[in-house]
């Protein structure tokens, strides 16, 4: 399995790794350069000096060099070399080291050094200088001799006006060994190397502890995470201050074990509900079937057990029914047909069946919505939705009241609104009202409703993209609205 600490680690290390190489190879160039570029201008300075050295007189050229002055153009070891001719190729002379070999020529420009790469007549890496000048003429005064040295070496002091200009010109060579340069370019490239590699270690070093460091508030959640199973929903996460990435995480992580446990809690009440709700019907029909069996001669008492035998497969019935339809209605099986509905008519219609119901307690309806309303639902869903809030209306409000159905209608839709008065409804069993199984007065109910019914609107509500709200007012009258209904 892949680690954020271990992706972490490599990919700021890699990164790292790559901005200090490219940094490693700048400093290497540039140094180089400066390298090279210091060892040329010294390289350039001895031919300069060994220019000063070559005058001219009467169109001949002299050159007094002398070894002891310059050891090193007849070292035994590592020597270095130059040759001077003229422009036409005449030698003029040579160092000691050359022996009987020859600097290559370049034929550069006039007071131009060029410089190249070689190999010297002794094998070694060797770089060369090759400038062209004008010797000094014999006979100049010593004080311009000394302006034209001090001026520039490699250029003729100003003559007299009346003195031509010499066009006698010589090349000169001087090349040395590049060894002491390349060393100290490999020294300073083995520096770089060794300073990477003491940097990387360290960095390396650094930024694990750093991700260690980082990933700690996660390493917690995750360990608060792994401890929790079905027994101890009811733990929520620290908190992570300082941590701006996983206060949501934890937030949310939060939220979802608050509605985990919920979910928990609802499914053990479901499960003992049921287990309620049908005990009760197997117990009566075991009596009734105990009792039918002692007496079965006794055709009245039979014929009562059988009457009482279908209410109880009616009302297990119902049960089982509307719990086979929730089931579908969270699975998302139900198909919905949206279709234009007069809301005035489904209403009265959906009274009707609920009329012998409603005449026992002498409960009436106060249908208030216009007859000419039109919304676009699913005509039986939304059926069975009034259905299970006229029946919960009619069994929960006092003798001789009335329920009021309303519409208010507004640019976002209608509000269908159903009102009834209540006895002994409290604020805190609103949020209670749409869970299975849960009455307020089993007693009241009659044993008729197996507290489905709200719960069932809820599900259809739901499919239907009907938002539901419920309210108790202060005179103790209870609304039930169903928001969010097209209108046609």
């Amino acid at each position: 399995m892949s680690s954020i600490r271990n992706r972490l680690t490599i990919f700021i290390i890699a990164g790292m790794a790559m901005l200090m190489i490219i940094a490693g190879i700048t400093i290497d160039y540039l140094l180089r350069e400066q390298l090279k570029t210091e060892f040329d201008r010294n390289l350039l300075s001895k031919a300069m000096s060994l220019v000063t050295l070559s005058e001219q007189d009467e169109g001949e050229v002299e050159f007094d060099f002398v070894d002891r002055f310059m050891p090193e153009f007849a070292a035994d070891e590592r020597p270095e070399y130059f040759q001077l001719w003229l422009a036409d190729g005449t030698l003029i002379d040579r160092s000691g080291s050359l022996g009987e070999a020859d600097l290559p020529r370049s034929d550069p420009p006039l007071d131009t050094p060029r410089f190249t790469d070689l190999t010297l007549p002794d094998g070694r890496a060797g770089r060369l200088v090759a400038v062209r000048f004008v010797p000094y003429e014999e006979g100049l005064d010593d004080d311009e001799k000394e302006a034209g040295e001090q001026a520039d070496p490699g250029r003729q002091p100003d003559r007299d006006a009346g003195t031509p200009a010499s066009d006698i010109r010589a090349d000169i060579a001087v090349a040395r060994g590049t060894e002491d340069l390349n060393h100290l370019i490999v020294t300073v490239r083995t520096m770089l190397v060794v300073i990477f590699v003491l940097l990387m270690g360290a960095a390396a070093l650094l930024v694990r502890l750093s991700v260690d460091r980082g990933l700690k508030p996660l390493n917690k959640i995750a360990g608060e995470v792994r401890n929790l199973d079905a027994d101890n929903l009811n733990t929520r996460l620290p908190d992570s201050p300082g941590s701006d990435e996983l206060a949501p995480i934890t937030r949310q992580l939060n939220d979802l074990l608050e509605r985990l446990e919920a979910a928990f809690q609802r499914e053990k009440r479901f499960s003992g509900n049921v287990a309620h709700e049908l005990r009760t019907p197997i117990a009566e029909l075991r009596s009734l079937a105990e009792v039918g069996r002692e007496w079965p001669a006794d055709r009245d008492m039979v014929e009562d057990f059988f009457g009482e035998l279908v209410h109880l497969a009616d009302d297990m019935e119902r049960t089982v029914t509307n719990l086979m339809m929730l089931s579908q209605l969270e699975a998302g099986t139900q198909r919905v047909e949206m279709v234009p509905i007069i809301l005035s008519q489904l209403i009265e219609k959906t009274w009707k069946r609920l009329t012998s119901q409603a005449n026992g307690k002498q409960v009436q309806l106060d249908n208030r919505v216009r007859d000419d309303l039109k919304v676009r639902s699913d005509e039986d869903k939304l059926m069975l939705i009034l259905t299970n809030l006229f029946s919960n209306a009619v069994c929960y409000s006092p003798d001789h009241s009335v329920i009021v159905v309303a519409v208010e209608e507004s640019m976002g839709g209608a509000r269908l609104a159903v009102s009834n008065p209540t006895v002994d409804l409290a604020e805190q069993d609103l949020p209670l009202m749409f869970e299975r199984f849960w009455r307020k007065d089993e007693a009241r109910a009659g044993g008729r409703h197996a507290g489905l019914g709200l719960s069932l609107v809820k599900a259809l509500a739901g499919i239907l993209s009907i938002k539901i709200s419920s309210v108790l007012d202060k005179s103790r009258r209870f609304t039930i609205m169903l928001s969010e209904l097209q209108p046609v």
